[in-house]
């Protein structure tokens, strides 16, 4: 599909009406240093730093669908307690419509508390130590289905689509399944599967995408190659009497299997993976938008692509704008644009790489007219850490700094070319006269910069230091500054040195 369709389907979006049915969870992971062995018994003991929160499961679903402009509808069954306080209170902030959930006092919420270590107080290696699961897995009373089936079909406002989320908790069970059906009509139902080995429950689905481990066990054809995946899809969506089978495929990407409409494969659009975890409910989001908004599943599989493209480039879950959805449609074929980020998308990518143990390294600079001397810059700076993060100063603030006549290559050209570099891992551009702010924001563990600013006060240096980062100088290649090869340039240009032969 060329660009321009693909950017209009997502320009055309719109805002539909989506119920969400799924198991809620709340992910809960408890981070902090391992110095010691326990005296009591030969295990590790965990110093708590900090605490962080996230929506699990179906939850997970329903920020990206949030996130995406949806009109979002959750309907499940939590537990009457603090962890189900905890998730229903993200995903309102979030956005979402938590009106449909039923709170069920003999019933626990999933909690999935992970503890994670970091070794030896170096914050460069950090382990999962355990995971404590808190959980009910029999399924939800036939009481408690029926007053759900009620919530989701007792509204005057019809569904565009509805998005089941199965983490086999026990919510979907065959009642609530079959009543969606029944009282759905031309509803379209797309299923993100359990990973289980019988799918009679989402006979008639409109859709299906599990994963390839979940297509193999439903099916029991190997799916470990493409040609696998195929057969697994055509078997499921014969037997199961569906619309559509995607079955998710990692790196190679997703298949697509319409009956009829034919076997599509769509390859990865990633070009780096950092991280899979979330991607499944991001493919259920974007498929399920899609879907409500009209689209085929050919185009709704290959907005999903893109969209697990992106996620997958970054650690933990993290939810994808239609905005950054259509820059990634924009610039598919170029690796390097993904590098570049605003101020608060940066913030979260790097909270989540620091979590797990990465050094992050700062420099800042207007790099107008790049040159060896930027190269020995960013070389050296890359080498004081994990991850370089290049901070550009604007158009509007060159100008306010250097006067007008700079900077001679736009903004835009300029953040290209330094995420075109091997050594740069993410580019932000800064409007203001100093990064003393997006410093403040993001909280480098060390900060860069050309040997010349030793005399000088260090922008951003105090900050650093204070929370327990540090400062490196790298000495300047003598001759090799943007004003000095400028200033010959422009003695040439005047000495007709730039004239034809």
């Amino acid at each position: 599909m060329l660009i321009s369709q693909l950017s209009r389907i997502v320009k055309d979006l719109g805002r539909p009406r989506i119920a969400l049915v799924g198991d809620l969870m709340l992910d809960e992971y408890v981070w902090g240093d391992v110095k010691r062995i326990s005296p009591e018994a030969p295990i590790p003991v965990l110093r708590v730093g900090r605490r962080e929160i996230r929506p699990g499961g179906a939850g997970s679903v329903a920020v990206n669908l949030a996130r995406l402009e949806a009109d979002t509808h959750v309907f499940s069954v939590t537990g009457n307690d603090r962890a189900g306080d905890r998730v229903l209170s993200v995903l309102e902030d979030g956005g979402c419509d938590i009106s449909g959930v039923i709170r069920d006092p003999g019933r626990p919420t999933t909690l999935k508390a992970r503890h994670m270590g970091y070794v030896q107080h170096s914050h460069r290696a950090v382990q999962q130590m355990l995971r404590v699961d808190e959980e009910e897995l029999s399924p939800v009373s036939s009481e408690l289905t029926d007053e759900l089936l009620e919530k989701i079909f007792s509204g005057d406002e019809a569904w565009d689509a509805i998005l089941v989320s199965d983490y086999g908790k026990g919510l979907l069970t065959e009642r609530l399944m079959e009543g969606i059906r029944e009282r759905g009509g031309a509803v379209p139902v797309l299923v993100d599967p359990a990973r289980v080995s019988d799918y009679s429950s989402y006979r008639g689905a409109s859709l299906i995408c599990p994963n390839r481990f979940e297509a193999e066990l439903a099916s029991e054809i190997p799916c470990q190659e493409i040609e696998g995946c195929r057969s697994a899809a055509a078997q499921l969506l014969e037997e199961l009497d569906l619309g559509s089978v995607v079955v998710t495929m990692d790196r190679d990407g997703m298949f697509l299997d319409e009956g009829k409409g034919g076997q599509s494969h769509f390859p990865t659009r990633a070009s780096v993976v950092a991280d899979v975890t979330g991607a499944g409910d991001m493919v259920l989001a974007v498929l399920g938008i899609s879907a409500a908004a009209g689209n085929s599943a050919e185009s709704g599989v290959q907005l999903a692509n893109v969209a697990a493209g992106l996620v997958v480039r970054q650690f933990g879950v993290v939810a994808v704008s239609r905005e950054e959805l259509l820059d990634e449609i924009r610039n598919q074929g170029n690796p390097a644009a993904g590098k570049i980020k605003k101020l608060t998308d940066l913030s979260k990518v790097l909270s989540a790489e620091k979590q797990k143990g990465k050094k992050v390294v700062l420099t800042n600079g207007c790099f107008d007219l790049l040159h060896p001397g930027h190269h020995h810059l960013l070389n050296e700076s890359r080498r004081q850490g994990d991850i370089l993060v290049v901070a550009v100063n604007s158009d509007s603030s060159i100008r306010r700094l250097k006067g007008e006549g700079r900077p001679r290559i736009e903004e835009n050209d300029r953040i290209k070319m330094l995420a075109g570099l091997e050594a740069v891992d993410y580019v932000l551009l800064f409007e203001e006269d100093t990064p003393q702010g997006l410093i403040e924001e993001l909280l480098p563990d060390v900060l860069v910069k050309g040997g010349d600013y030793k005399e000088d006060v260090v922008v951003g240096r105090d900050c650093v230091e204070s929370n327990g980062g540090r400062m490196v100088f790298v000495d300047r290649l003598p001759g090799l500054s943007t004003t000095e090869l400028l200033a010959e340039s422009d003695a040439e240009m005047a000495n007709g040195g730039g004239e034809s032969a």
